[in-house]
């Protein structure tokens, strides 16, 4: 590595994200930490994603702009994982925006704690712009493989958070991994899956510095009759890799049930009927293990309902719906 290589790389895919990209991009430009290259890949985009991309990278040296055919958000990170000179490397999503320090900050700890993954807090914010801190983040260490699986595998998120985003990933440490692009839905959460089984040590903190925003079109329901069994192929996948430890195939268990009711809450809404009876088949397999296990008491009764009255634990879930326009 030469003097002249960043020291991160920030990686953006972008498919079709016109209406917001230059927000995304504006926010890593005015970084004040600035040894950093941006490779936006636009993959396959239909509107003005690529044209955007292209001005800024006009504008500064440090980006630079790769278009694919339309591939899927795995390939285009991988094609940024390939283009990567940084002794770090960042995902940013399109859709998303960054606090001004947050690659000062994540870059300062991860040189302070030598950690391979080094994680910040982040701000949920919504249509309107209001920023809500969110309140499962964490401020930890985790130095011995037991501890960082253990910190993934914690509730549903985990400590160690599931998301791609809001983190500074070594780069030389995970350089033989990549997304896979067979999974079409937590694609991201495998892969970081995948780097808290290879790291060392993970550095946690409570700053928020990236912002999530959650647009109603960053989501596409209507999808996931198609591709919602790429969340259970996940979770068997998991659950081969960690069959020894039996804290965490529960965990595995509770994010599988959880998983599947909430999905059923999806196509109840979609009145995508026959694919909830499909999920209640695949949520069985699991609610044993959950019902005798720490999870809330409220999942354990909705998993009962599910399992001895799912006619009327659906009808309630249709009536909710309808009545109080359940946000999904």
């Amino acid at each position: 590595m030469s003097a002249m290589d960043p020291e991160i790389s920030v990686i953006v895919p972008a498919c079709n994200a016109g209406s917001y990209l230059s927000d995304c991009l504006d926010s890593i430009v005015s970084q004040t930490f600035c040894s950093w290259e941006l490779t936006v890949i636009d993959d396959g985009s239909s509107d003005d994603t690529a044209k955007i991309a292209e001005d800024f990278a006009a504008k500064d040296a440090r980006i630079n702009v790769i278009r694919l055919p339309k591939s899927g958000v795995s390939a285009a990170r991988n094609k940024g994982l390939d283009a990567a000179n940084g002794r770090y490397v960042a995902f940013v999503d399109a859709d998303d925006k960054l606090e001004p320090d947050f690659l000062k900050e994540l870059h300062s700890y991860a040189e302070q704690s030598g950690a391979d993954i080094t994680q910040c807090s982040f701000f949920n914010v919504d249509e309107k712009g209001v920023k809500t801190p969110d309140e499962g983040s964490v401020d930890s260490v985790y130095s011995t493989s037991d501890e960082i699986l253990h910190a993934h595998f914690k509730g549903q998120q985990g400590d160690i958070r599931l998301s791609v985003w809001a983190k500074l990933f070594r780069r030389e440490a995970f350089s033989e991994i990549r997304f896979d692009t067979g999974l079409r839905v937590y694609e991201d959460a495998y892969y970081v899956y995948h780097c808290c089984r290879k790291a060392k040590s993970v550095f946690s903190f409570k700053t928020p510095l990236y912002q999530y925003i959650k647009r109603k079109s960053s989501v596409t329901h209507s999808a996931l009759p198609g591709i919602w069994p790429d969340y259970f192929t996940m979770y068997e996948r998991q659950k081969s890799e960690c069959r020894n430890d039996r804290a965490i195939l529960k965990n595995i268990d509770r994010r599988e049930a959880e998983t599947g009711l909430w999905l059923m809450r999806v196509m109840l809404r979609e009145g995508k009927d026959g694919e909830v009876w499909n999920l209640r088949k695949k949520t069985l397999g699991v609610t044993m293990s959950v019902i005798w296990s720490s999870a809330p008491f409220g999942m354990k009764l909705k998993l009962i309902g599910v399992t001895v009255m799912p006619h009327i634990y659906f009808a309630m879930l249709r009536k909710r719906a309808r009545t109080e326009n359940e946000k999904v």
